[in-house]
């Protein structure tokens, strides 16, 4: 079932959201792990960074029908994969949907969001990276759009880096409004 007909909204994380979004994280890392995924890993997530980065207010929650659907961060910088970027991007991580929302459309919707929240904030590119071994996500982002750039690796990981060029966008033309009153 797809969600056109649903309202999502997005709100940005607050300090006493850390719990919702760590929990929608470690159940998305053993989803990974059970299906022989290397991406993420069960009690990898430093609590101390996430209450860092919702403090800055990168970490926005997807609500559906004011329930946590999913979540994502904007970051203004990401010099690990992006070291020699240029400012005019912002950096999208952590984009997940809760199993009972996927295949239903939201993490489209969630990409649109932040392609138009990247705009919004005068910057010409949305970039991400995904692992370079998953044909899945490398597809899944190529069919929404974003390029590909290159690949990176660590000691430990292989990353591929894709960006998108944003412009303008109709809020109500993907059915996501933005909450950005406190909660």
């Amino acid at each position: 079932m797809e969600m056109e007909t649903e309202q999502v909204v997005i709100v940005q994380a607050q300090p006493a959201d850390i719990d919702a979004v760590l929990g929608l994280l470690e159940d998305a890392a053993r989803w990974l792990v059970s299906r022989g995924i290397d991406q993420w890993r069960p009690g990898s997530f430093d609590r101390h960074d996430f209450a860092a980065r919702i403090e800055r207010g990168e970490v926005y929650l997807a609500l559906v029908g004011g329930q946590l659907a999913g979540t994502l961060t904007l970051q203004p910088s990401d010099p690990l994969f992006w070291p020699d970027a240029s400012d005019d991007a912002l950096y999208l991580h952590k984009l997940v949907v809760h199993r009972a929302y996927a295949g239903r459309g939201l993490g489209q919707r969630l990409l649109q969001w932040a392609e138009r929240t990247t705009a919004a904030a005068g910057k010409r590119y949305l970039r991400l990276d995904c692992m370079a071994e998953s044909a899945a996500m490398r597809a899944y982002y190529e069919g929404a759009g974003f390029s590909y750039r290159r690949d990176l690796s660590g000691r430990s990981w292989s990353a591929s880096l894709f960006e998108k060029i944003v412009g303008g966008f109709d809020p109500h033309r993907v059915g996501l409004e933005y909450d950005a009153r406190q909660r």
